[in-house]
């Protein structure tokens, strides 16, 4: 027998948490069953089974997927950054508004799954924190970086709900929000 590449197993997982997303954003996540997203997926459920051995597991794999990409991209964006003042609330804000387009659709359907099932916060919660406590020791005002953490918080979670604001007005917003990170307001 042939072992699987690394590469399938990966796009296998992202194809099976887009199946479970999608699920949920046109159904609700009373219609998410572990037949439905193998369904979806176009894979047997074994084959669901074989990545995800519960629903709860899925969803904790939605979770972990969306945030653990989300953490690395902030990271990275902070590593390539050479103004030292500011470049955690850069990267946070520049990610969050990126996120808007990219994976709006997945953290749609987690705020709905995790609706049904609260303890999916609990990782996520302790994991954004430590990115907030970054933000706040940025070498910036603390005060001025959590508004502006809050302000990006805010346009995202008014996307997620469907209230949104022109790409046009989102690129000035996001300007305007980086430039305060560059301002001396320590």
């Amino acid at each position: 027998m042939r072992n699987k590449p690394l590469n399938d197993t990966i796009d296998t997982k992202q194809k099976i948490l887009q199946a479970a997303a999608q699920i949920i954003n046109e159904k609700g996540i009373l219609s998410l069953t572990l037949e439905a997203v193998a369904k979806r997926a176009g894979i047997s459920k074994g084959g669901l089974l074989y990545h995800f051995s519960s629903k709860d597991a899925l969803m904790e794999g939605m979770n972990n997927f969306l945030l653990q990409g989300y953490i690395n991209k902030v990271e990275c964006l902070t590593n390539q950054d050479s103004h030292l003042k500011g470049k955690w609330t850069r990267a946070y804000v520049t990610e969050t508004f990126r996120q808007l387009d990219q994976e709006a659709s997945m953290n749609a359907a987690f705020l709905s799954a995790a609706a049904t099932n609260p303890m999916l916060f609990n990782s996520m919660i302790d994991r954004l924190q430590k990115l907030h406590n970054n933000i706040e020791d940025d070498n910036i005002n603390p005060v001025a970086a959590t508004v502006i953490r809050l302000a990006a918080d805010g346009l995202y979670y008014n996307h997620l709900y469907g209230i949104n604001v022109t790409k046009d007005m989102r690129e000035k917003v996001l300007a305007f929000l980086i430039s305060l990170t560059l301002e001396d307001t320590k």
